[in-house]
């Protein structure tokens, strides 16, 4: 898979200010995919059978780098160098909960009586080269409206919000007897499957307003921006009055709708752009189980000033959107149980091409294993029309339960495929395989981090020891481990420093058969650097212990917590971190044992290139002693600015110089 640096990025460059994206011929769709484009009519029929089946609640998964591009500043004043948001892939932007363009920052949440007001968007001016924040728009959403994720559309200086909508519903409560009116205040009860999305005008951003307000029929499962158009992933299922009659519905009636702010309702897809999933050839079309679950997904139009769309759907699941910069992989683990070999999982991945706000289905394909880890996306890689995945494979403690598969009882599972086949997507190669036997894992390890960097893969594996393994994806019909490295302790997020260094953000660990998993007790976190230049003999150069057991972090569950700035041959990282290092009362020193809370602060790094050396600096400290116990730790993010750094933490902005 070599290939030019021109060559490789050439697709990420298909951004407004180079090119006309508009040009580039539309994705056309795969008519023989293992999703079948069906006719209104038969959409009807089949969603009309999930009503005359036996009914379930169906489980609703939440969705589940490489800086982004910054936007453009004004030519009137040169703006320091800033961090922008922790990207998987370069090209694609993801949605957080703070943006920045280095002359404002743009924040969702506000302290609000010791509780995190998420109804609220922060604009802070940047000041005296970074050095202070200072408040010139608050926009505070109506009761019953919460703000989830963020994007910054700099083209269009324009913030566009996604949230979701409850409403009021009052409860009565109760009452001395002979008393019978309601008691204030209201319940907030859930309005169902209602997407916010909003535009927000900052070309001027003191006088910041809402400019667009569209409610979208489904709840939030994902999205990612690529150039002018907003990816959206919702899920619905339709509520439908069955006591008035089925005969007289229609397949719209089953299908999810928007409505913007004047009370205008209209289909957000339509039935003749819905796909399901074609039935295997030597089955009954008609038998099995048939799925009322809808899959919207919805390309944006930025550069429209309303709510300009195209749409596809299709009737099933969605648990991880991966997106590159040329296509959108929807994928979910399906579970199936025999009785010789127990509960077996494989994962089920649709691919949809796009240009602009083109959409197109391209194909399926299936492979072992399932989507671990909190942030699933990172188990998937495009490159060169090729797409990577790494599962989990399935852990049985019954020797009977055999797995007679070429990769066996491998704890990791890479599977290559591309278009092509049956089902529009083919498997191209597989590893373990007959050809390369050598697990990708000890037995009984789990699967932690993974990250893809070119023609390499990165995986953790993890019980009692961290082994760092490499895959050689250069010829993707042979992956092979070019290497691996045993190191104690795990990491839950790689991150690529330069060309040939890794950096590992984890938790350190001490072997015990009795510990968590039966291998080891987690302790502090953990800072490890990797020498990747010869995969044979990787190396960690260079590690850091950071407090002890109870430790945690932000930074181990949403890459986005995670801030670099590059400053010459250094690499600037800021981390929030719960820090646990004070010893309880009556301890005996453990490794299982639990320290009570030291501090929260946002904790600097400096990885130098050259040296191959982790420096640390003094954090800053928000919290000492005794923890807020209304804390929310999952929201900490931070932003550096020129020599300043600024930390957000619980609504409220905490800075000082790098």
């Amino acid at each position: 898979m070599k290939t030019s640096t021109f060559a490789r990025f050439l697709p990420a460059l298909c951004v407004p200010w180079l090119v006309s994206c508009a040009s580039l011929d539309a994705p056309v769709d795969n008519e023989t995919g293992g999703l079948k484009k069906i006719s209104a009519a038969e959409l009807r029929d089949y969603l009309l059978k999930s009503y005359q089946q036996p009914q379930y609640s169906a489980a609703r998964e939440a969705p589940a780098g490489m800086p982004a591009p910054a936007a453009a500043a004004p030519a009137a004043a040169k703006a320091p160098a800033f961090s922008t948001t922790n990207l998987q892939e370069r090209g694609v932007d993801e949605a957080d909960l703070i943006k920045t363009d280095g002359r404002h920052v743009y924040a969702i949440g506000a302290p609000n009586n010791q509780h995190y007001q998420d109804n609220t968007l922060r604009i802070m001016q940047i000041n005296d080269g970074g050095k202070n924040l200072q408040e010139v728009k608050r926009l505070t959403l109506p009761e019953g409206s919460s703000l989830q994720n963020l994007y910054l559309a700099g083209k269009q200086r324009r913030l566009v919000t996604l949230g979701n909508a409850y409403q009021a519903i009052p409860v009565p409560m109760p009452m001395p007897a002979g008393t019978t009116r309601m008691m204030p205040p209201p319940y907030i009860m859930p309005r169902p499957q209602q997407t916010e999305l909003n535009y927000i005008d900052v070309r001027q951003p003191e006088k910041a307003a809402s400019t667009l307000q569209v409610q979208l029929g489904g709840d939030f499962n994902a999205s990612r921006r690529v150039g002018d158009t907003l990816y959206l992933v919702l899920q619905s299922y339709p509520q439908i009055n069955t006591t008035s009659g089925l005969d007289k519905l229609t397949a719209q009636d089953f299908l999810p709708t928007y409505r913007t702010a004047d009370g205008k309702t209209a289909p957000l897809v339509t039935a003749d752009d819905c796909y399901v999933n074609r039935p295997p050839k030597t089955a009954d079309a008609d038998s099995g189980y048939y799925s009322n679950n809808i899959i919207s997904v919805v390309a944006v139009d930025l550069n429209a000033t309303d709510f300009r769309f195209k749409s596809r759907c299709y009737v099933g699941n969605t648990d991880t959107l991966y997106a590159s910069p040329q296509a959108l992989y929807l994928a979910t683990t399906d579970y199936q149980y025999n009785q010789a070999q127990g509960a077996r999982s494989n994962t089920r991945i649709h691919k949809f091409a796009f240009t602009s706000t083109d959409i197109a289905y391209r194909g399926s394909g299936f492979v072992p294993g399932h989507l671990s880890g909190q942030e699933s996306s990172f188990r998937f890689s495009e490159q060169d029309g090729y797409l990577r995945v790494i599962t989990e494979n399935d852990q049985f403690t019954d020797p009977s339960m055999a797995i007679t598969a070429p990769y066996g009882k491998s704890p990791g599972i890479l599977s290559i495929l591309k278009e092509g086949g049956n089902n529009g997507l083919q498997l191209v190669s597989q590893l373990p395989n007959r050809k390369r036997p050598q697990h990708i894992g000890k037995p009984e390890e789990q699967l932690y981090a993974s990250r893809f960097v070119g023609d390499q893969a990165y995986l953790i594996t993890f019980r009692s020891t961290d082994p760092l393994y490499v895959l050689d994806l250069t010829n993707p019909q042979d992956p092979y481990i070019a290497g691996e490295l045993q190191i104690p302790g795990f990491s839950d997020y790689l991150h690529p420093v330069g060309k040939h260094l890794l950096l590992g953000i984890g938790k350190d660990a001490l072997p015990d058969p009795q510990g968590e998993f039966r291998g080891a007790w987690y302790q502090g976190m953990k800072l490890s650097l990797f020498d990747t230049s010869k995969p044979g003999e990787m190396k960690e150069v260079d590690k850091l212990i950071l407090g002890k057991r109870g430790t945690d972090s932000a930074a181990l569950h949403d890459h986005h917590a995670v801030t670099t700035l590059p400053v010459g041959t250094d690499l600037r990282v800021a981390l929030p971190i719960k820090l646990h290092d004070t010893p309880q009362q009556g301890m005996q020193g453990q490794p299982s044992d639990y320290y009570d809370h030291t501090q929260t602060g946002l904790y600097r790094f400096e990885v130098d290139k050259s040296a191959k050396k982790i420096r640390q600096l003094a954090p800053l400290i928000t919290e000492r002693g005794r923890e807020e116990y209304w804390s929310y730790p999952q929201n900490d993010r931070s932003v550096m600015i020129g020599d300043y750094v600024h930390y957000f933490h619980n609504g409220n902005f905490w800075s000082q110089r790098w």
